[in-house]
């Protein structure tokens, strides 16, 4: 199908553009208040976690299945895995039990159909973009897993009301899950030494992803070319 989006719509909102940028660096900047004021204390998250001994990545993953259906829950509980097993078991656990997480929302919205979906989301959203994410499904999805444009959770319903296999949408996810899950990881990981390396590198890391989608629009948009997928 050809786009009938005029050419004059497709250029990038400049206030949409700042609003993403301050609202990302107001995000870092919050964090560090907070953990600056004491008023998270993440020793006391990671003994709860890890109080249930050996079943602690169970009790983890069971609360990451029914987080998938709350926008930013996974981003929270993929931060918690970081702070509580560690950047090389919290990558594979979350790395894991996401591909497996991400086709429950992905099936209940393929099962119900868009009208599920309207009501629970919005439709806007849907409505301006299922024609463009038919056409590019794969790539688009690939790209939403890589750089986070959208809540993943709210990604995971889009999908689900396309015309997206499964596999090629577990496939886009496996590719395109791994940078974005290591990151969080690693900031929380940073999370029991607040004042570590570590934080700030994975604090910096999770701040250049959520520009990244900002950054490559301005530089599409300078070199005169339409946004990602935009094409006719």
């Amino acid at each position: 199908m050809t786009s009938t989006v005029p050419r004059a719509s497709r250029t990038p909102d400049p206030s949409r553009i700042w609003v993403r940028i301050l609202g990302a660096m107001a995000a870092l900047v919050a964090v560090g208040l907070v953990l600056r004021a004491g008023w998270f204390d993440p020793g006391r998250v990671q003994e709860f976690i890890l109080s249930f001994g050996v079943m602690a990545p169970v009790i983890w993953s069971f609360l990451y299945l029914a987080a998938v259906f709350i926008p930013y829950a996974t981003t929270v509980m993929t931060v918690a895995a970081g702070l509580a097993f560690g950047v090389v078991w919290g990558a594979i656990l979350t790395y894991g039990v996401t591909l497996f997480a991400s086709l429950l929302p992905f099936a209940v919205s393929r099962r119900l159909g868009r009208a599920w979906v309207e009501r629970s989301i919005g439709n806007t959203r849907v409505e301006k973009y299922v024609d463009l994410i038919n056409r590019h499904a794969f790539l688009i999805f690939f790209y939403l897993r890589l750089l986070p444009s959208i809540p993943y959770e709210v990604q995971n319903h889009i999908a689900g009301v396309t015309r997206i296999t499964y596999r090629h949408f577990l496939l886009a996810s496996a590719l395109g899950n791994g940078p974005i899950l290591v990151i969080l990881v690693l900031l929380g990981d940073g999370l029991a030494a607040p004042a570590s390396p570590r934080f700030w590198i994975g604090a910096g890391l999770y701040g250049l992803a959520l520009l990244s989608p900002v950054l490559i629009a301005l530089t599409r948009r300078a070199l005169g070319k339409p946004p990602l997928f935009m094409d006719p």
